[in-house]
């Protein structure tokens, strides 16, 4: 679908009041409305944003506080990329095809945002979500290894596997840890430099005209108009849309820290240090890539978070149990300083799917939310995505489905 026949296809969903702007202070993009507009630039929104550029339409981007700032989800130094999803198949496929679009993201950004490495899941018995996961990988055919805990040793002698019966190892050919922050602000760059405008702005729905949506409401009081509109708002969309989404989405949040590696020892570090997800002790984490051996523990329970006002400062329980941690698994690195500590947020939408959908009460108004813990990952493929579904392209039946608002909401 070209540009022509997109403006065909929004005007034939908004009619000829469409693109009507309102008398007074109506804020546009040079030359005009924008086709799109994109509310929120983290891992939805802005690789929504620049692949509907790519796509030859215009696209505001707008964010309230701009791309990878420290309220955002995707604002994290590092997150990863895995295709291990227990019983949650469907992720897992789409993980797989994730990791080629982050690598030809990666060339065209001329910037190493992708760390490719082993991702180790240490259990001490097959529980259902690690039988499911299995099947999944010989389904798909992808790459997995099955350690003892005395294969285990020799692999990573680093950690300390006592309490292990077996590893579960995912290669490098599925996973991968990812400069989360980089990667969303050189996408930013990258959107802007192929002709994208970007804006800092609080927007919410303004002046609609039956199921057509006008324009936005901005923080300073004007507003802006667009022939269609896309909210991906992450932990703020309870607070953007709260008549269909603050009933589906609550958010929370989990703390993570870098731990200093010892002095000259690389033995932690990637490529040598594995990420991991801990079956036994609860917990993930990273091999250092600059910042130090990164773990987030367990908080045992959600804990509300409000995205624009909370503090993000380290809860001395974690930090203690995070310690306790570090000193049992990584024996050489008892005792190591904390030299950093970050906040993570998510919005965790019903059966931890992502929300991908049509506005009900709007023909020209697109939702896309609900990334949890693990929507950053499919950051590039989650950008064709959305972008098909707004320009009217061919998707799948059962993914749209499944990432329905209705069904969401069941």
């Amino acid at each position: 679908m070209d540009r022509r026949d997109f403006l065909a296809l929004s005007a034939a969903a908004g009619s000829a009041n469409l693109l009507a702007r309102p008398a007074a202070a109506a804020v546009q993009a040079a030359g005009g409305a924008p086709d799109i507009a994109v509310v929120g630039a983290g891992a939805f929104g802005g690789w929504a944003a620049l692949c509907l550029r790519e796509r030859g339409l215009s696209v505001l981007s707008l964010d309230e506080y701009g791309p990878s700032n420290p309220r955002a989800s995707s604002a994290g130094e590092t997150r990863s990329i895995r295709s291990g999803y227990g019983a949650m198949a469907f992720y897992s496929e789409w993980a797989a095809q994730a990791m080629p679009l982050w690598e030809r993201r990666q060339a065209e950004f001329k910037r190493t945002i992708l760390y490719p490495n082993e991702r180790l899941e240490m259990a001490q018995v097959w529980n259902p979500a690690l039988l499911s996961q299995r099947a999944t990988f010989d389904r798909l055919k992808l790459p997995y290894e099955l350690l003892d805990r005395e294969a285990l040793r020799k692999r990573y002698p680093q950690m300390n596997f006592d309490d292990v019966e077996f590893g579960f190892v995912e290669t490098a050919k599925t996973a991968a840890v990812i400069k989360a922050r980089e990667a969303m602000i050189r996408a930013s760059e990258v959107f802007q430099d192929k002709g994208g405008r970007f804006q800092i702005a609080r927007a919410v729905p303004g002046e609609a005209r039956g199921r057509t949506l006008l324009t936005l409401k901005l923080n300073d009081g004007s507003a802006v108009s667009a022939g269609q509109f896309v909210f991906s708002c992450g932990p703020w969309s309870p607070k953007t849309l709260p008549t269909i989404m603050k009933p589906l989405i609550h958010i929370v949040r989990s703390e993570y820290y870098y731990w200093g590696v010892p002095a000259g020892d690389d033995r932690f570090s990637w490529p040598h240090q594995p990420a991991w997800h801990d079956h036994i002790d609860g917990g993930y984490g990273f091999g250092s890539i600059e910042r130090g051996l990164k773990y987030s523990p367990d908080d045992n329970g959600e804990v509300y978070h409000d995205p624009d006002n909370a503090e993000r400062l380290p809860t001395p329980y974690l930090i203690e149990k995070g310690r306790l941690y570090v000193n049992k698994r990584f024996p050489g690195m008892r005792d190591a300083p904390i030299v950093e500590t970050r906040v993570c947020q998510w919005e965790i939408a019903p059966k931890e799917d992502f929300i991908i959908d049509r506005h009900p009460d709007y023909d020209n108004v697109w939702i896309a939310s609900g990334g949890g813990s693990h929507g950053f990952k499919f950051g590039p493929l989650l950008g064709d995505y959305i972008a098909d579904r707004v320009t009217g392209r061919a998707t799948n039946p059962a993914i749209d489905q499944r990432f329905s608002v209705k069904r969401g909401s069941i």
